[in-house]
C-alpha cells in the first residue's frame, strides 16, 4: 500500500468572499497600496543561540496603513490557498507538487475516519481566523489563531504560510482576520508587525520546524461617515488582538497519542475532485493522534505528528490544534498547526493531517516572538 501526502495550502481556489470585511456595514476602501518589501531585521537573540529568526513585515505606523489600503475587497475575493514549493537548491529546481508517494503501511493503531464538522459560529474559537498575504503577484491565504502573549498581539500560524520557500523571503501585506466567516471580520483586521520562525525552515525548508509566529499591530476596522456629501472610510481602532478575540494558551513537549481537536478553513478539492467546503466557516476534526512520529522526506520532515481521521483539505494550513479545548469557556492550549494533509488510505480522499511537534526550539520562537510590543 502507498499513502500519498498533500500540502494542506493546496491549489484550489477559496470560494468568493462577501464584498465587506468589516462588522458594520457593506464596503471598505478599495485603493490599492503601493509595493512592500518585507525586510529582515536582526534576531532578537542571535542565531547561533537560539535558532529564531525574525524578519520585518509591516513595523512602521505608515506600512501598516499601505498594508491595510492594498487589501480591498476586490483583492480578497482573489486571494487563494497557498501551495509553497520546497527549498529551493544549488542542484536543484524546485518544483510545486501538491502530491508525494511515501513508501509504507498507513500505522498500526490508527483511529478510524472520522467527518470533519463545521463549527456553529456560536461555538467557533473567536481566536481562529484567517491571514491573508502576497507573494509575487498573487493573493493567497492560509488558516491561523492568537496565541497568548504579554503584549496580547501574537499569531500562530504555519512557517509556509508566512514565509515564501521559492522566493526566500518572507511573504508581503500580512493580515490576520479573527473570527473570519463568509467574508465578515466581526473582531477586526491585524497588519503584521514582525515574523518569528526557526531558523532551520527559512533556511532549509525543513517542514519539523513548519511554524511561525507573528506579532501585529493593535486592529481597525472601517468606519462609514460623510464629507460634504461624499461617502468615505476611517479605519478606527479595535484595540490588541487578545483584548478582541482572546487566545489560547502555549504549550510544547507534550507525549503523543493525544486527544486533540484541530480548527481551520479548508477549501480545496480532494484527490477525486470533490470540493465539500468553500472556506468560509471554522471547520474542526478531533480525534486522537497517532503513538508514533511519521516523516515525510521530500519536506525533510522527520517527526511530524499525525491526526487520522481528518480529511481537511486546502486552506488549512497554519490553524490551530488545540488540547483541552473547552467550547463554553472558550479555553485550550495550542500544541501544533496544521501542515501537510495525508491520504492514507490511497483513496480519493484525504483522510489525515500532520503538525510539526512543538518543542523546545519552537518554544524558543514563541518566547522570542513574546517579548515584542507593538503597541
Amino acid at each position: 500500500m502507498t499513502r500519498k501526502l498533500a500540502l494542506a495550502g493546496g491549489a484550489a481556489a477559496a470560494a468568493g468572499l462577501a464584498a465587506v470585511l468589516w462588522s458594520q456595514g457593506p464596503a471598505t476602501p478599495a485603493t490599492a497600496s503601493p509595493h512592500i518589501a518585507a525586510a529582515p531585521v536582526s534576531v532578537v537573540s542571535g542565531l547561533s543561540r537560539s535558532g529564531v529568526s525574525s524578519f520585518a513585515l509591516a513595523p512602521a505606523q505608515a506600512d501598516k496603513e499601505r498594508v491595510a489600503a492594498y487589501w480591498s475587497p476586490e483583492r480578497l475575493k482573489q486571494a487563494s490557498s497557498y501551495v509553497p514549493s520546497t527549498k529551493p537548491s544549488p542542484s536543484a529546481k524546485s518544483t510545486t507538487s501538491a502530491l508525494e508517494v511515501v513508501p509504507g503501511e498507513v500505522s498500526r493503531g490508527a483511529t478510524p475516519l472520522r467527518r470533519t464538522s463545521a463549527s456553529p459560529l456560536g461555538d467557533a474559537p473567536p481566536m481562529v481566523g484567517k491571514v491573508f498575504f502576497k507573494v509575487g503577484d498573487k493573493q493567497y491565504w492560509c488558516s491561523a489563531s492568537a496565541v497568548h502573549s504579554a503584549h496580547r498581539n501574537l499569531v500562530a500560524t504555519a512557517g509556509h504560510c508566512a514565509y515564501a520557500l521559492a522566493q526566500d523571503k518572507p511573504v508581503e501585506n500580512w493580515i490576520f482576520i479573527p473570527s473570519y466567516h463568509d467574508g465578515v471580520a466581526p473582531k477586526g483586521i491585524f497588519v503584521g508587525h514582525t515574523l518569528y520562525m526557526h531558523e532551520d525552515f527559512a533556511g532549509q525548508g525543513d517542514f519539523d520546524r513548519d511554524y511561525a509566529f507573528v506579532t501585529v499591530h493593535r486592529g481597525f476596522t472601517w468606519q462609514p461617515y460623510t464629507e460634504q456629501g461624499r461617502f468615505k472610510y476611517r479605519a478606527v481602532d479595535v484595540g490588541r488582538l487578545e483584548d478582541k478575540a482572546g487566545a489560547f494558551l502555549f504549550t510544547s513537549a507534550k507525549p503523543l497519542a493525544r486527544r486533540v481537536s484541530a480548527f481551520g478553513y479548508p477549501a480545496g478539492a480532494h484527490p477525486d475532485g470533490t470540493r465539500p467546503y468553500d472556506g468560509q466557516t471554522v471547520r474542526t476534526c478531533s480525534g486522537t493522534t497517532e503513538k508514533k512520529t511519521v516523516s515525510a522526506p521530500t519536506w525533510q520532515l522527520e517527526h511530524g505528528v499525525r491526526l487520522p481521521g481528518c480529511a481537511f483539505t486546502a486552506g488549512a494550513s497554519g490553524g490551530p490544534w488545540v488540547v483541552g479545548y473547552n467550547s463554553a469557556k472558550r479555553t485550550g492550549y495550542l500544541t501544533g498547526v496544521t501542515s501537510l494533509t495525508w491520504n492514507l488510505s490511497g483513496g480519493g480522499r484525504l483522510d489525515a493531517a500532520s503538525t510539526p511537534y512543538f518543542n523546545t526550539l519552537t518554544r524558543r520562537v514563541y518566547t522570542q516572538a513574546c517579548r515584542q510590543g507593538t503597541g
